[in-house]
C-alpha cells in the first residue's frame, strides 16, 4: 500500500478526507501531495468514492425515512451485535482484511503462507479456527512474521489492521 510507503497512514487519510485532520496533517498531506502522483491519484479516487457514498446516501436518507419505532428496532439490533462481541463472520473479515493488506507487499501465496503459519504457531493451530478467543496470538505472531518480511513499519499496519 503506497499510504505508509509514503508516510501516511490509513487512518491520516481517512482523517483528512473526512476533514478531521488537523491542521499540521493536511499541510503534510497537502505538500507530499504536489510531488507525488501516486498520492495524488489515490487522493482522487478516494475522494471521488467518498463523494459518490455521500450523495448515496443522502438520496436513500431522503427516498427511505424509517419510522422512529422502526429505527429503534434497528438501533437495538446493531447494540446488540456490538455487545456480542466478535462474530465469526468479523473474524473471517479480519483475515481477509490482512491478506489484503499482506498481499500488494508479497504477493498472494506469501500472504496466505504468513496467516496459515501465525495460526499454526498460536493456540488457534490453524486458521480456520481463530476465534475471538485466540485472536490476540494469532495477531502477535502474524506481526512478528510481518516484522520480519517487510519491517517494523508494515507490522505496525498488520497490528492496526488486526485489532478486532
Amino acid at each position: 500500500m503506497s499510504k505508509m510507503k509514503h508516510g501516511i497512514s490509513e487512518l491520516e487519510w481517512n482523517d483528512y478526507l473526512d476533514g478531521r485532520g488537523t491542521v499540521e496533517l493536511r499541510d503534510r498531506i497537502e505538500a507530499h501531495m504536489i510531488g507525488c502522483l501516486e498520492c495524488w491519484q489515490l487522493y482522487e479516487r478516494l475522494s471521488d468514492a467518498t463523494r459518490e457514498l455521500v450523495e448515496a446516501s443522502e438520496e436513500a436518507r431522503s427516498g427511505l425515512p424509517l419510522e422512529d419505532r422502526r429505527m429503534h428496532a434497528m438501533l437495538r439490533g446493531i447494540f446488540s451485535r456490538i455487545r456480542s462481541g466478535p462474530t465469526k463472520s468479523h473474524i473471517e473479515g479480519r483475515l481477509n482484511l490482512l491478506e489484503g493488506v499482506l498481499t500488494p507487499f508479497c504477493g498472494s501465496q506469501a500472504a496466505l503462507s504468513a496467516l496459515h503459519a501465525a495460526a499454526q504457531k498460536s493456540p488457534a493451530r490453524s486458521l480456520d479456527r481463530v476465534t475471538p478467543d485466540n485472536w490476540a496470538p494469532f495477531l502477535e505472531n502474524l506481526s512478528a512474521i510481518a516484522t520480519a518480511m517487510c519491517g517494523a513499519t508494515f507490522a505496525g499496519l498488520i497490528r492496526e489492521s488486526g485489532q478486532l
